[in-house]
């Protein structure tokens, strides 16, 4: 579609005008052209960004244990399913347990778990990455909980 509202941009430009402002005129439309690609660019990448950027339900345990978790991402692994998700932790206390994480489809229904054992110290912080089976395919409307 770009490419199509460029040639179309540039050829009315050139039937329309004098020799001598062909190129002010090509700039000018490779200027809009440019600024509206870039706009689209920008808005389906923090569209894409707002898609996966997902709210985990933290179990009350995890926090009296001293686990405060802030942005969680969810991705692809090597299998090419969003079945990865990266959550960043802080130890407010020192932890060694292993953290489970289920997704939940727009049903409610489990559709995968992901173990970890984590081991942290007091004041450390560092993102956690739980993959989930492959078949797993988290979707924006996907719950994600961790306890």
């Amino acid at each position: 579609m770009y490419k199509l509202f460029l040639s179309a941009t540039v050829l009315i430009i050139l039937l329309s005008c004098s020799t001598d402002t062909v190129k002010k005129k090509v700039n000018k439309a490779g200027q809009i052209a440019g600024s509206v690609t870039g706009e689209f660019v920008e808005g389906a990448s923090k569209s894409i960004e707002d898609a996966f950027n997902v709210q985990l339900e933290i179990n009350g345990n995890l926090k009296a244990k001293g686990l405060e978790f802030g942005k969680c991402m969810v991705s692809d692994d090597s299998t090419g399913e969003d079945n990865l998700l990266t959550a960043y932790v802080i130890f407010n206390k020192d932890f060694n347990d292993t953290l489970i994480a289920k997704a939940f489809d727009d049903h409610s229904l489990e559709m995968g778990r992901a173990f970890l054992p984590v081991k942290g110290t007091e004041n450390e912080t560092r993102y956690l990455e739980f993959h989930f089976d492959k078949h797993t395919n988290i979707d924006s409307d996907s719950r994600l909980t961790i306890e």
